[in-house]
């Protein structure tokens, strides 16, 4: 009997080893598996509890952005833009395309997606965040620029049609609602260049060019000081210099302008900065605040009121409420004046500044255009 308990015994204390040994094992495993799958130190930067990149809030800022809300619904613009050359800056897979090409070659892109976080950077490839490209640009005009880290966004923010190439006389009919710049000038205009320049006139530039290193991303990215910022649409990520709040007030980004222009502030209930203007441009009796001059000046060719220069006569470029005019007169043709205007009407409502991109180029170009189709127009105050 003695010898069967001592079988027994040895039997279990087998059994126990045995267990003892298998939960070692598990124990061992887990814990070497855990250390398979920490992150490498360089990825805490971004992903780990204290980061030194503030992703988060890049993100929701870049979530209230128009490069991520397109058109009305966000999303939309890299499926309605898919080709002809637009994915270049309507979808994120046409610009890297376009960066390591140096051109479009894809007739479209089969599964397109909005520009997004690895459009302007890689930091899976290159260990950080800066931009993807910084190397000058070159206009459609030809002119080559450099805009420091700004560069980056003369890629897309710029005109896609030469004035000296479509500026002439034209029938009626061949003239789209699609004519002009193309929705994004504003390269253009901070360097100068791009507005049809009437013969015999000599045009200039604002300090804008010099001072703003980086030019776009020097202002644009600026973050409002303080507190109360209000919105995550202002600045930073959002690019946006102000948003206006359901309750239908104004917040406008003054940070980046405050080291040159002291004491700078809001116009009250606008989106406009109160810096006076040198005169009275847009000739209505009354020096006001330079984008509020601004603002006159583009009146005078399309204004609510239905009486802009371009909105005259029955066969006028814009209806009395501001829509384009479709003509279906086969004979009718616009006059080269008239293409002028047109033109630089919609290089300047599309850059959408009022001026602040460049503002002497911006009322020497307004007032030579208005003058062209009004020789009545005081044009005594042009700054030279």
């Amino acid at each position: 009997m003695k010898t069967i308990n001592n079988a027994h015994n040895f039997h279990a204390l087998h059994t126990l080893l045995l267990i003892l040994l298998g939960l070692l094992a598990i124990l061992y495993s887990s814990d070497a598996q855990a250390k398979a799958i920490a992150f490498p130190a360089e990825c805490t930067a971004c992903h780990g509890p204290e980061p030194r990149y503030q992703l988060k809030g890049a993100k929701e800022q870049y979530l209230n952005s128009g490069h991520y809300l397109g058109f009305a619904k966000k999303g939309t613009h890299a499926w309605y833009s898919n080709g002809g050359g637009c994915q270049k800056c309507h979808t994120h897979e046409g610009f890297l395309e376009f960066t390591q090409l140096g051109k479009i070659e894809s007739d479209y892109i089969e599964w397109p997606s909005q520009p997004g976080c690895f459009t302007c950077h890689n930091p899976h490839e290159n260990g950080d965040f800066e931009l993807r490209t910084t190397k000058p640009v070159t206009l459609v005009s030809g002119v080559q620029v450099d805009l420091g880290k700004g560069t980056f966004c003369a890629n897309c923010h710029q005109a896609r049609t030469a004035p000296e190439n479509v500026v002439k006389p034209t029938l009626a009919m061949k003239v789209s609602s699609h004519f002009g710049p193309h929705h994004g000038p504003q390269a253009n205009l901070f360097v100068g260049n791009g507005a049809y320049e009437f013969p015999g006139k000599v045009y200039k530039n604002s300090g804008h060019r010099i001072e703003a290193k980086d030019s776009c991303i020097d202002c644009h990215m600026a973050l409002p000081k303080g507190r109360y910022r209000s919105t995550p649409a202002l600045g930073g990520h959002s690019f946006f210099l102000s948003d206006r709040h359901e309750n239908g007030d104004v917040s406008l980004l003054t940070a980046p302008c405050e080291s040159c222009h002291a004491g700078i502030k809001q116009l009250k209930g606008t989106r406009f900065f109160n810096v006076p203007a040198g005169d009275d441009y847009d000739g209505d009796g009354t020096i006001e605040a330079a984008q509020v001059e601004v603002e006159g000046l583009i009146a005078r060719l399309v204004n609510a009121e239905g009486n802009g220069l371009l909105q005259k006569g029955p066969q006028a470029l814009f209806t009395a409420t501001g829509d384009w005019n479709v003509i279906q007169d086969l004979e009718l043709e616009r006059s080269t004046a008239e293409m002028a205007a047109l033109f630089n009407y919609k290089f300047f409502v599309e850059d959408r500044s009022m001026g602040a991109h460049n503002l002497i180029y911006t009322v020497q170009v307004l007032m030579d255009t208005i003058s062209i189709l009004d020789p009545e127009f005081d044009t005594s105050t042009r700054p030279e």
